[in-house]
Order: C-alpha cells, then sequence, then structure tokens
C-alpha cells in the first residue's frame, strides 16, 4: 500500500523538494557526524556498520524513520502526491555509504559571505609603486579593474565573476591587482597572459609612470584581463568543455587563491625574467647526462611558446587590431622573455582548484585529443614564456606557414643550444629573401603584400634541402629525432604545395606533439628501442575504455563498501575483454587484495582444471604470505575448524591445500551427492580463506567454454558470494558464442546475472579515433600522420582490436608497413594499403598467414592446435621424440611470432583462441583424426610406461585418442586397451564430481569396443555400462540412464549384475518425477527378489503393528538397537535401498502405502543388521505411529537420530523427526534450531534435497513462532529467488504458500500479488498445480493456510472450506 512521508523519512530522489525536507536534512547531519569514523576505518566490515548504525538511527526517532521511493513515475510538487513506497534495506544502506564516500566540495564548507569578505578584505594590502625601484617590462594595455557599464546581452562567466568580486569591495579605489594563472597556461604555474608583470600603482597622485621605464613595452594587464583569460581561454576550446562551477564554491575557491596571492604567493621579488639565449646560456648542459633534463625543459618552453602564438591567433580573428596580437616580426628568439621562479617559489602559479580545464586540440587535423598538462621534471620551475613585442609601424600576422617557419627558427636555436638561425644567409645561396618570402605567403620583408609580385611568385622544388646541415647538426649533438622531425617539419611548412604529408599545418598541431613528447616521453621522444630491432610492437594500452574502466573501477570501490558482488563483462570475440578484465587486479594490488584467475578452454585436458586451478593458486598466495609459525598454525587451525576431515575429499581438485593444512586419508568418503558436497567444501574453504586475512578477487575469464560441472559450481560460487562480502567475482563471456543451442543453459545463466548485485559491462569495437591512438602509439608516430593509414585499418577491421592487431602484423610481415633507418621512422603506402584485399574475419586472414610460415614451424603449430589451447612442457617433450623434431625450439619461434605465449617453464598456451581455431582448421578433418590419434597414443604409451598415477597426463592422452575416433584405429588389441583407459580415466572423473567428462569417457570406452566385446570383455562391458548409467543419472538423465540399462538387462548374465544399474534407473525416474513408472520399475525387482510386494505396499494388520512394537519396546533397547551387526547380505541391502526411493514416491503418489514399506524396512533390519538407510526406516515408521496414535513414535524418532549421526542420511533424519514427531514434545523455537542444523549438514553431506526442507521447514517454523514478519518476508523472498535461480523446485509451492501469507499480514488482505513480485508463483497458479500433480500433503497445506487466513482475518470459515 501506498505510504504517507512523515517528518523524518529520507526521501530517495533529487530536487529542492525534496532536499529540504526535514529527515533529508536529519540525515545528512547525521551522516556528517559519522564521517570521519567512516573515512578513518579500513574495514569493510566496519564502513559497512557505520552505514547500518546511521539507517537505524533514522528508524529509532518518533515517528520512526523510512527510506522512500516514489514510484508514479510524475513530478511531484508536494508529499501528499505521488505513489511512495520504503525501499528495500540493502538499498538504504548502499544510499547511506553513498553519501559517507563523498568528498567534501567548497559547496559543503561553504560559510557566510560577510566572512569571506572579512576574509578577503584583511589581505588586501596596496602596494606602492614608489617604493620600488625595479624596471619591470610589460606588453599588453591595462584593463581597469573599476570599470563600469551596462551589458544588454547575457553576461558571461568572467563578467559574472568580476561583478561577484566588485560587489564585495566598498569601493574601488587603490585596488590591488592579481595576477592570476590563465586557462591557456598548461602547465598551471601563475603565467598571467602578460608574462612581465607587475601589481599596478595604489598611489593616489600617480605619480609613477610605468610606460617610463621602457619605452616601447606596453603596460601590464589587471585582474579583469587575468580573469578573462582564465575563464575564457583563446584556445579552441569550445563552452562545452567548462564545467562550471556554483557562485558559492566559486567564492571560496576564489578567496583563497588571492588570498595565497597576497601573502607573497606570488611576489615579484620572488621572480626572475630572462630572454631565451640568457636561459639557454643557463641551462646548458655540461655533459650527455643532462642533455635530456636540458630537453625536456625546452620542450615545456616549445609549448608555452605555442600556447602564446595560438591565443594571439584566437585574438586576432576577433579583434584584427588588438595590441594583444603578436605580429609576425616579433617571433624571434631576441623577443622570448622566460619568467622563472627563485628558490621556493619553483612550485608557484598554481591554478584554482576546480577551475582547471581539459585542454583540447579541436581542429581539422586533430579531434579533441585531451592529454594530461602537468609533467614532473626539472622545468616546472617556469613559471611563464611570452614575446615582447615592439611597436611596428606595419604589423603583420602573416601567413600560417610563414609562423611555423619563423616558430621553427626559435626551436632551431633552442634545441641547438644557441646556434642561430639566420634565415637570409641559408636562402641567400639559391634566391634572394624577397623572392622566397613572397613564395612562401605572399609577404614582403616587412610583412606588406607586395601586388607587383603577385604573379611572379615561385615556388621551391621538392628536393629543397636548404635546412638539411641544420638537421644534421641537430643529430650530431645527440637531440633525440622526433625533435629533430619537429623542428625540420617546421621549416619545411615553408615549402608550400610542395612540401611533404609530415610538415606542420597548423600550430594546433605542433601543440598535439610536444605534449605527446612531455606526456609520453617512452613513445614520443625516446625513439632507441624501434632503432634496435625495427620490429613492430602493438600498443596494449587499452585506448576507447575510460568510461568501461570508470565502471569497473566503482564496482570495485562499492564492492570494498560491502554494496557490489563483482562484474560481469560481455563481448564479440576479440574486443579485449581478458585485457579489460586485468584491470581488476589492478584494483586488488591497489586495495591489498589477492588476484587469482582461471581461463575456460574449449578443449579442456582434464575435469574440473579451471576451477582447480583457481584455487591451487589461492592456496599458494596463503601459503606465500604466512611469516611465522603462529601464523601457519592459526591458519591449519581455521581450516581444520570448517572442513574437518572432510578436506581430503577436495584434495584431488586443490591438492595444493596441504600447504595450508593436514590432509588425513582416513576420511569416510560416503556422501549422499559426491557434487554438492565437493561444490559446499570448495565454498567453505573459500569463505574460511576470504575471512581470515585480505578480500580476494576471482577472475573467469571465457565462460563461453565453461563445462557442465563448472558451470554448475559457478553458479553456486555466484549465490555465496552475495552472503560473502570478502569475494569480488568477475565473469567474461563472449556473447555470440553463448546463443548457440548447446551452450543455452550458460546463455541463460548468464541473462539472468544482468541487473543482479554484479556491474554488467558491455564492451564494443573501436571508433576510428581511438583505433588511431592504438596505430600511433605503436607506430610511435604523431596522431595526425597515421589519421589516414587508421582510417583504412579501422575500415578493414571494423575497430575490433584483436582483428586491428593481427593486420598490422600482416602488413608489417608483408612489407606494407615497414621501418625506415635512414628517415628513422615508420613508412606505408596508403594506395597499397588500400587496394589490399583482406578477409572478412579474422580466423580466415590467421589461416592464410599460416600458410606462408616455414614447413617446421607449421607443422610445429599443427601439432600444438592438437594437443588444445594449452600445452604442457611434458607433451612437448613426448611429442618431439615422436616426431624426430626439436619441438621446443620450433614453439619458442612461435613465440617470438606472437602465435604462442609461455606461461612460466612448464606450459605453452596460445595467445588467442582465434589463433588456436585459425592453426586448427590448417588440417583436413582426416588429418586432425590421424594426428590425435597418433598424439594420444604416444601420451598414453609414455603414462603406462613411465607415470601410471600421473592423472592429468593421463586425460590428455585419453582425450586425444577419443577426438581420433573408433574409425581410424582397426586393431582390435589397441581397442580394448582404448576402452579400458576410458574406463580408468571416467573413475578418476568421477572422484573429482565431473560427471559430464565422467559419461564421456565411458560413452567413449563403449565406442571402441570390438563387435564381441560381451562375449570376449564381459565385465570390462559391463562396468563401461554400469558406471554410464550412474553418471547419466548423477545428471538427472532419465532416457540416456534408461537406454544404457536396457542393454546391461538384455546381456547381463545374473541377477546380481543387474541390480546396480536398475537402482539407477529407479532412482533416476523418481528425480524426474515420472513416479508411476518409478513404483513399477521397483517392484518388478522386488518381486525378482523374492520381496511380496502386494502385502508390503497395503497397511499391516493391527496385530502386526503391536507384535514388532511390543519387541521394541520390551526386548529391545535403544543401545541394542545401535549395536545391531551391519547387514552383509548384498541383495538385502539393495532390498533397503529400493524401498527408500519407493518411500519418497508413495509419499506423493500414494501416502497410504508408507505403513507398509516403513513396517517392512524396520523388520529387515532387525532380521539381518543395521545398514545407512536404517535410520530412515526408523524415523519414517515413527512419523506413521504418531499420526495413528502410538506413543512408541517419540521413541523411535529419537533413536532415529542416533542412529543417523555418522550416516549420510542425517540431514533427511532430522527434517523427518523435527517436523513430523517432535513438535509434541519440544518447544517451536527448539525445532527451528535443530532444522538449521539440518541444512548444515544436509550441505556439507552433499544432500541438497534434505538441506534445501530444512531450511523450507526452518522458516516456516519461525512463522509459527511469531518471528518478525518484516524478516521472514526477506527470507522467504530470498530462499524463493534461490529455488527459481538454481532451477531446483522442490519446496516452491509450499514456500510459496507461506510467503504471500507473510505478505497478506503485512500488506492486508486486497495485495496483488503479481504487482508485489511477479516471479513467485500465486496462490492460484499453486492451487493448480496441487490438483494436476495429486499432491496431496500439498492439498492439506493449501487448506490449512485458507485456515489461518480465514482465522486471521475474521473470513467467513463456509467459505474457506470451500
Amino acid at each position: 500500500m501506498p505510504l504517507t512521508p512523515n517528518e523524518n523519512d529520507v526521501i530517495l530522489g533529487r530536487g529542492k523538494l525534496i532536499s529540504a525536507h526535514p529527515g533529508n536534512v536529519r540525515f545528512r547531519t547525521i551522516v556528517s557526524g559519522k564521517k570521519e569514523t567512516y573515512n578513518q576505518s579500513t574495514d569493510i566490515k566496519a564502513k559497512r556498520k557505520i552505514a547500518i548504525s546511521v539507517i537505524e538511527e533514522i528508524e529509532s526517532l518518533n515517528p520512526p524513520g523510512r527510506f522512500l521511493i516514489d514510484t508514479s513515475g510524475e513530478k511531484v510538487s508536494r508529499f501528499d502526491e505521488g505513489l511512495w513506497v520504503s525501499v528495500e534495506r540493502e538499498k538504504a544502506i548502499e544510499k547511506a555509504l553513498h553519501r559517507l564516500r563523498e568528498k567534501k566540495t567548497a559547496k559543503n564548507n561553504e560559510q557566510p559571505k560577510d566572512a569571506r569578505h572579512e576574509d578577503s578584505k584583511s589581505n588586501e594590502k596596496p602596494i606602492n609603486c614608489k617604493s620600488s625601484s625595479t624596471s619591470l617590462t610589460t606588453t599588453r594595455e591595462v584593463i581597469s579593474a573599476t570599470g563600469t557599464g551596462q551589458i544588454s546581452q547575457p553576461k558571461t562567466f568572467d563578467q559574472k565573476l568580476l561583478e561577484r568580486k566588485r560587489s564585495k569591495s566598498p569601493n574601488n579605489e587603490g585596488k590591488t591587482e592579481i595576477i592570476l594563472p590563465i586557462r591557456g597556461d598548461p602547465f598551471g604555474e601563475g603565467k598571467s597572459a602578460p608574462t612581465n608583470s607587475y601589481p599596478t600603482c595604489s598611489c593616489q597622485d600617480n605619480s609613477c609612470n610605468s610606460e617610463s621605464s621602457n619605452s616601447f613595452i606596453k603596460p601590464t594587464q589587471t585582474l579583469e584581463h587575468n580573469l578573462s583569460m582564465q575563464f575564457n581561454p583563446p584556445l579552441n576550446s569550445t563552452t562545452e568543455n567548462i564545467s562550471l562551477i556554483d557562485d558559492n564554491s566559486f567564492d571560496v575557491e576564489l578567496d583563497a587563491f588571492i588570498s595565497r596571492q597576497l601573502n607573497n604567493d606570488f611576489d615579484v621579488h620572488k621572480q626572475e625574467k630572462l630572454t631565451l639565449d640568457q636561459w639557454i646560456d643557463r641551462s646548458r648542459p655540461k655533459g650527455d647526462s643532462d642533455l635530456m633534463n636540458y630537453i625536456r625543459s625546452a620542450l615545456l618552453i616549445a609549448l608555452k611558446l605555442t600556447d602564446c602564438l595560438i591565443r594571439s591567433k584566437s585574438i586576432a580573428k576577433d579583434d584584427s587590431h588588438s595590441i594583444d596580437i603578436i605580429p609576425l616580426e616579433a617571433i624571434k628568439t631576441a623577443n622570448v622573455i622566460i619568467t622563472m621562479a627563485k628558490g621556493d617559489s619553483a612550485n608557484e602559479g598554481q591554478t584554482i582548484t576546480g577551475f582547471a580545464l581539459d585542454q583540447k586540440c579541436n581542429t581539422t587535423t586533430v579531434d579533441c585529443q585531451k592529454y594530461d598538462l602537468e609533467p614532473k621534471h626539472p622545468g616546472q620551475k617556469i613559471l611563464s614564456v611570452d614575446f615582447s613585442t615592439p611597436a611596428y609601424a606595419y604589423p603583420s600576422l602573416g601567413s600560417a606557414s610563414s609562423c611555423l617557419m619563423a616558430l621553427g627558427g626559435i626551436m632551431y636555436e633552442l634545441f641547438s643550444k644557441g646556434d642561430r638561425f639566420e634565415l637570409k644567409s641559408i636562402l641567400k645561396k639559391t634566391r634572394s629573401v624577397k623572392d622566397i618570402r613572397l613564395s612562401c605567403d605572399g609577404h614582403s620583408d616587412d610583412g606588406s603584400i607586395s601586388s607587383g609580385q603577385r604573379s611572379k611568385k615561385s615556388t621551391p622544388c621538392p628536393g629543397d634541402d636548404r635546412f638539411a646541415h641544420l638537421i644534421m647538426r641537430l643529430g650530431n649533438i645527440g637531440i633525440p629525432h622526433p625533435v629533430i622531425n619537429l623542428v625540420e617539419n617546421l621549416l619545411n611548412s615553408s615549402l608550400g604545395e610542395f612540401s611533404g604529408d609530415d610538415v606542420y599545418r597548423s600550430l594546433d598541431d605542433v601543440r598535439v606533439d610536444l605534449q605527446l613528447m612531455i606526456d609520453d616521453p617512452s613513445r614520443y621522444l625516446d625513439s632507441s628501442i624501434i632503432e634496435v630491432n625495427q620490429t613492430l610492437s602493438i600498443s596494449d594500452e587499452m585506448y576507447g575504455r575510460e568510461e568501461e574502466i570508470a565502471r569497473l573501477r566503482d564496482a570495485y570501490n562499492r564492492f570494498c563498501d560491502g554494496v557490489c558482488n563483482g562484474a560481469l563483462i560481455l563481448g564479440e570475440g576479440g574486443v579485449g575483454k581478458s585485457t579489460f578484465a586485468m584491470n581488476s587486479k589492478k584494483f586488488t594490488i591497489a586495495a591489498n587484495g589477492y588476484f587469482v584467475s582461471g581461463k575456460f578452454d574449449r578443449d579442456a585436458t582434464r575435469p574440473f582444471m579451471v576451477i582447480g586451478d583457481v584455487f591451487n593458486s589461492m592456496c599458494d598466495l596463503f601459503a606465500a604470505d604466512i611469516q611465522s609459525i603462529e601464523q601457519e598454525r592459526k591458519m591449519a587451525e581455521a581450516l581444520t575448524k570448517s572442513l574437518g576431515r572432510d578436506a581430503f575429499l577436495i584434495a584431488n581438485i586443490v591438492p595444493n591445500l596441504s600447504n595450508l593444512m593436514p590432509l588425513y586419508t582416513s576420511c569416510e568418503s560416503s556422501s549422499f551427492d559426491a557434487a554438492s558436497r565437493t561444490r559446499y567444501l570448495l565454498l567453505t574453504l573459500l569463505d574460511t580463506l576470504s575471512k581470515l586475512s585480505k578480500s580476494i578477487t576471482i577472475l573467469l575469464d571465457d565462460l563461453q567454454w565453461i563445462d557442465p560441472a563448472s558451470l554448475t559450481f559457478c553458479r553456486a560460487l555466484f549465490q555465496s558470494t552475495k552472503s560473502n562480502k570478502n569475494v569480488f567475482l568477475v565473469l567474461c563471456s563472449r556473447e555470440s558464442e553463448v546463443q548457440t543451442q548447446d551452450k543455452s543453459e550458460v546463455h541463460d545463466w548468464l541473462q539472468s546475472l544482468s541487473g543482479s548485485t554484479l556491474e554488467t559491462i558491455h564492451l564494443t569495437n573501436l571508433n576510428p579515433e581511438d583505433v588511431n591512438n592504438i596505430v600511433s602509439d605503436s607506430l610511435r608516430t604523431w596522431p595526425r600522420l597515421t589519421r589516414s593509414l587508421s582510417a583504412i585499418l579501422h575500415g578493414k577491421s571494423l575497430g575490433n582490436p584483436f582483428f586491428l592487431r593481427q593486420t598490422m602484423e600482416m602488413l608489417c610481415r608483408g612489407g606494407y608497413l615497414h621501418y625506415s633507418l635512414g628517415e628513422r621512422k615508420w613508412k606505408w603506402d596508403l594506395d597499397e594499403i588500400s587496394d589490399l584485399r583482406l578477409d572478412d574475419n579474422v580466423v580466415s586472414l590467421l589461416t592464410r598467414e599460416m600458410t606462408k610460415l616455414p614447413d617446421e614451424l607449421l607443422v610445429g603449430l599443427k601439432a600444438a592446435s592438437c594437443i588444445g589451447y594449452c600445452i604442457p612442457q611434458t607433451v612437448v617433450d613426448i611429442l618431439s621424440k615422436h616426431l624426430e623434431m626439436d619441438l621446443f625450439g620450433v614453439l619458442t619461434s612461435l613465440v617470438q611470432r606472437s602465435y604462442l605465449a609461455g606461461v612460466g617453464s612448464a606450459l605453452y598456451r596460445f595467445t588467442h583462441d582465434r589463433i588456436y581455431q585459425a592453426a586448427y582448421e590448417l588440417m583436413s578433418e582426416k588429418q586432425r583424426r590421424e594426428d590425435h590419434m597418433k598424439f594420444g597414443l604416444a601420451i598414453c604409451s609414455y603414462v603406462l610406461d613411465n607415470c601410471e598415477n600421473n592423472y592429468d597426463m593421463m586425460f590428455v592422452g585419453v582425450n586425444q585418442i577419443n577426438r581420433g575416433g573408433p574409425e581410424v584405429l582397426a586393431d582390435s588389441c589397441r581397442r580394448v586397451m582404448i576402452s579400458q583407459l576410458n574406463l580408468n580415466a571416467g573413475k578418476r572423473a568421477l572422484l573429482l564430481t565431473d560427471f559430464s567428462s565422467a559419461l564421456s569417457f565411458f560413452g567413449h570406452g563403449i565406442m571402441f569396443l570390438n563387435p564381441d566385446h560381451w562375449d570376449v570383455k564381459y565385465h570390462l562391458t559391463l562396468n563401461l555400462f554400469t558406471a554410464a548409467a550412474e553418471s547419466a543419472c548423477a545428471l538427472s538423465d532419465a532416457a540416456l540412464v534408461q537406454s544404457f540399462t536396457d542393454v546391461v538387462l538384455a546381456r547381463s548374465r545374473n541377477l546380481d549384475d543387474r541390480l546396480p544399474a536398475v537402482y539407477f534407473t529407479v532412482k533416476s525416474l523418481k528425480e524426474s518425477r515420472n513416479l508411476r513408472l518409478c513404483i513399477d520399475c521397483a517392484s518388478e525387482v522386488l518381486k525378482q527378489l523374492g520381496e511380496d510386494v502386494s502385502v508390503v505396499f497395503n497397511t499391516p494388520s493391527k496385530e502386526s503393528i503391536e507384535s514388532l512394537n511390543n519387541l521394541l519396546l520390551r526386548k529391545m533397547t535403544d543401545d541394542s538397537v545401535i549395536a545391531l551387526g551391519h547387514c552383509t547380505q548384498r541383495r538385502a541391502e539393495f532390498v533397503m535401498r529400493l524401498y527408500h526411493e519407493l518411500n519418497f514416491a508413495f509419499f506423493v503418489y500414494d501416502p497410504t502405502c508408507l505403513l507398509g514399506i516403513c513396517f517392512r524396512m524396520v523388520s529387515l533390519t532387525i532380521e539381518i543388521g543395521s545398514t545407512e538407510i536404517s535410520a530412515t526406516a526408523f524415523a519414517n515408521y515413527g512419523i506413521e505411529l504418531i499420526a495413528r496414535g502410538y506413543s512408541i513414535g517419540s521413541r523411535l524418532g529419537t533413536l532415529a537420530l542416533k542412529l543417523a549421526e555418522n550416516s549420510k542420511y542425517i540431514s533427511y533424519v532430522i527434517a523427518a523427526v523435527k517436523q513430523y514427531n517432535s513438535w509434541v514434545v519440544e518447544p517451536l523455537h527448539a525445532i527451528a534450531e535443530s532444522h538449521l542444523l539440518g541444512f548444515y549438514a544436509g550441505k556439507k553431506i552433499g544432500d541438497e534435497f534434505s538441506s534445501s526442507l530444512n531450511y523450507c521447514l526452518q522458516i516456516i517454523t519461525c512463522f509459527l513462532c511469531g518471528k518478525d514478519l518484516t524478516q521472514l518476508n526477506d527470507t522467504f523472498n530470498d530462499y524463493i529467488m534461490q529455488l527459481l535461480e538454481s532451477r531446483k523446485k522442490w519446496f516452491l509451492p509450499q514456500s510459496s504458500i507461506f510467503y504471500w501469507l507473510v505478505v497478506e499480514l503485512i500488506e492486508g488482505p486486497n495485495f496483488s500479488p503479481h504487482d508485489h513480485n511477479p516471479n513467485i508463483p500465486s496462490e492460484l497458479a499453486i492451487v493448480a498445480f496441487a490438483a494436476t500433480a495429486k499432491h496431496h500433503e500439498l492439498d492439506l497445506l493449501i487448506d490449512g493456510s485458507k485456515l489461518m487466513r480465514s482465522f486471521l482475518f475474521r473470513l467467513d470459515m463456509s467459505k474457506c472450506a470451500d
């Protein structure tokens, strides 16, 4: 029902109405008081407890506060509007955690404006220029800070800024001018638009004249101009790049900055001004060791000079007569002025916090590339670089090419360490300077256009090398080649249309290249890596994944706060899922956690391989972190307490567990369901380890190749992470592969995970700009030069990163991409590459390239693909002898060609499964089968002769033989041997609880049998068929079980040989709910065993019951029953097992037969001795007696519990006795606790059915006890959703009935089940199911719930009866 918000409720949403709500204000106050404790805490659980304490404090108010959200979907103006509902508790916790994590912003710390004004005003100290004898040069006119005027257009950001600061000042007289850092200054180092600036005079008489100090230098700019430059950068930035800050935050930040300024942070006496020549003389490197530091500082100067020219060009576009324009004639080394910081001022010039813009080069050549603009090296003592501009009579901006060449001249002198660039003397050798100038830009030497010379404009020839000697000099003094290229391309820009593709066309291009050399010198400044071997190294940088990486990082941060379980990464093949997922390793290591990973293989060589490797790695990590004997002892004690002697059962999967605890080989291995028991033990191991120390991240990759056993485990693993907040689970899968029919189960599971507590991230192909980044990075070439090549590569690869990598490597191998030693750069022919015909998919491309390999490498590649995705070193040694070649050397060569990768010293693997697929497709089907058979026989022969217990090698060999198939092998003796090997491998797989692999081994063993196998190899054949039936039964495949059993029934020699297969048939029919056929099959076998089922299936006489009861009461004590010897008769024990299966079938099908079956089972136990099923016989018999009024039933229930203590049926006995027996004499609270113990006992023994039954009964008993309805609602909901997710709907109807009863008690009798939770079956659906299935107990439960509802809601009892 919709709720009405009260004053203490916390409203979720946005807007002023919600923000001003009293409950929200109180919530923020409570959070603020706990933030310090939250930030000091490093423990995830402790942080979560703080969030919970916030919620509990809200809930403890009067009236209690709730967390509400509007579900109407419409905007509300009052709280009495909308449909308000309470959010789940977990969402409330997440809301509190989000608030606690929020960083403190300026807005959060805002103080009264008056106080801020006072603080700012107290720091304003006018500077009297008379007291300073320093002659300071300026570059531009003063813009008065006192100017006023009416602005008719909308105010810009800087105009609003200035008005706000003026409004704070009581008067505008005697202002102190503040030099703010300019937004265009890339390093935020306090550079104002005029480099040589000083405080404005505060003298009232204006007796000092700044212009007199230097007649051709203009006065400094004022605060307005500096702020305008700061907040309206003259770069080609667009307004959407600017992140505006609210007024309060702005005031706080600006006041703090001005305060630092006035406290002499930018005292002119702490600055030093140098000409460029002076800086070069002072910074000249003394040796080669200082050269790189010099170059880096010079790059900073070059970048600042370029920024200065870009600003000038930007101003010229708006106002061609502005005095801020730098004319072409001023772009000379002599006019460059550098402002340096003295002493401790090296770090001055910081930008205002929160106002640093993202610098973007937004031109036609470079599309909005973002770079970090704050490198850390000695050059950061340079505060600013600018030009002094003499007064020219006819100033001219010149063309772009002339400006670029002039800048190139300055950079030549800068990087040549002072060598003069005399353009006139250089050009004098070939033609007049005036002709050259006209040929370049149509300007004369004085900058004016010469109309008389327009028609006589001449152009240099393409082979013009007038600057060659200058470039050679730069190389001779050790300047890196990328810097030489930059200078050369600037100078050659004067060649106009005859210049090459590399020359610069705009200042923005120059800036981007300079920034790349500063930000990433290893790639764009140091070219020595390429010069050593001239090989192509594809960049592994994750370009284009910034948003996805941020989402993964946020998911891990939320995991640290306890509100996220992991991430699900989906995408097509080759998009880089594996590389992307490894970012989780970085986050884990940064958080001081453990990271383990596993990658599934489409042709796994051994059962449970990946899961076992993950847990072995985990044990190794924990063992390596043990620093003392005390730590080792505590670790062993904790694991022994949680796993006990059962740890030995998972030693086959996790042998490295022995490094952490002792393993006892004498452990009793009997279990109800070995696979369930193994899953429980593995998850218990994970839970124990994760609680002992750090958090654990588990990455499971390539889930599209997951085997059924591992899939079942991963389902359970995901469920466990919901309660285990110390495990971060990362799952990766290829989307297209799991949409096939044979992978539908994987697809359905992954689909169910979307929207869960896993963050779902979809990776797609890269866009052209990201492809260009990869190409530029890989070729160590400027992005502007690779853009055309990247466009072609993007079209051919469709932006798929793996396809792109293979295409580039193919082009390199084919010579289409080659490294020029003479020019020291990568070169390519766009026309050739564009015309090159490539395959439509990467596998075809790879296959065609592989055929060009040398014959020896091709043989080795084929052999490796036959073995599988991973190739163990032992297999390499075996095949080297078999193939009579150095396979190790061949695989090493393939590693160098990036087809394979070495994993340690004992394993090779293909670098990508597409490469593995392409290599495998090099062979025909016939050749593949023959090679599989040859390799498999060689490996198995080695195992049988040298290491018979090496099961991993046995799995590899047998898998190879099976992939070859029986058609390839005609030798009857070898076929029998292979059948025996498959039987052994299948039995080993059963021990590992991988029933799918076991069934495959048994099936192949049957296929390799000779035609006369039942006559010649009877026992081998019988064992294979019986084991196959057992595996199929474990997989709940009743039809397959029946097919194997039919063969056994037809060909077996005696009844005893048929009994195991028959039992698996009866069990599979029962589990598939084919109860009538199950009863008929069991009855037929029981008759053959001498049982009179016509008597057993009827209710025994009263005399027979009393006779047996008297025997149990008077002649046998509990101890004598427990002391009964164990049954040694195989057939009698088999009869007990069949009766046990029938007991469940009749419980659903016809409960009237139960008393006769239980009576017979107890009688058999007394006659032939005890079996592990005897406990269930006494429990069920006691239930039937209690139902008929016999008091001995309670004693038999207690006796059953004692008999079941060491039995695998303990969970079943607890459920039966406590639910139907003990309620007569025990309180309901104690019964609920017993059911919880039964739940854990069932988990431990692998009895999932009885475990789930106990949990369901425990919740129902808590309901009958009167437990809190809200908690019961959540518990029922979680249990039912778990049943639906696991697809095991054993007790779904029963639990759903009580769930709706709880909801009805909370919401009222008129609620809508579909609107509440549409995933849970409604009561009408349950009634229809009970009628169809003829489920008598369910009918009774439905009637009981109706009766309870009628009583609670005062309904008409006659309607209830109907």
